[in-house]
């Protein structure tokens, strides 16, 4: 186990051709070398593989974990890039809440929500989008997902209500829900 002092962290983003076991390639890689996979987002977007990873480890783990991680991709046509990062700290006095985003898709949903999110200094911890085809209809309903993370100092009511004037404006449907 690496204590805290010496525990060090990097992003892995990797981008290429899907195909099965890609996932359990680099899981391999990083779990040979020592190295911890702490936290990921991985999909298939139109043909192409994509993940982001958070690793943690000594340096030298975390060195052996790139070495091995390109050793493994490269072949398989996957582009790497491992980059430094810092302690993931808990913003103090924050709030979690959660975001839904439901409606016909449309250009221009996420930068409107997002343009909110941004004016109230309300920041983004994760936010997921997708198109869903409706069975039957084949209408093409747009869903975003997204953790947000509001300081102390701004209000949730305001928060509830610019988005909800977004809803409004955009015909979507929105629920913003405090974390337990």
């Amino acid at each position: 186990m690496v204590s805290a002092m010496a525990k060090r962290f990097k992003v892995l983003t990797a981008i290429g051709p899907d195909r099965p076991g890609l996932v359990k390639e680099i899981s391999a890689a990083i779990a040979r070398a020592g190295a911890n996979l702490e936290d990921s987002r991985m999909a298939v977007l139109g043909g192409d593989f994509a993940m982001l990873v958070l690793l943690s480890g000594t340096a030298a783990e975390l060195a052996s974990a790139e070495e091995r991680g390109r050793a493994a991709l490269a072949p398989l046509g996957v582009e790497c890039h491992f980059r430094a990062t810092e302690v993931p700290e808990a913003k103090p006095g924050s709030l979690a809440c959660d975001l839904r985003v439901t409606g016909l898709d449309q250009p221009g949903i996420v930068e409107a929500v997002t343009t909110v999110v941004a004016e109230l200094g309300v920041n983004v911890a994760s936010l997921e989008t997708s198109v869903i085809h409706q069975p039957l209809s084949g209408t093409p309903t747009f869903l975003l997902e997204a953790v947000l993370h509001v300081p102390r100092g701004v209000s949730l009511a305001n928060l509830r209500r610019e988005l909800g004037r977004v809803a409004d404006e955009q015909n979507l449907d929105l629920v913003l829900d405090v974390r337990a």
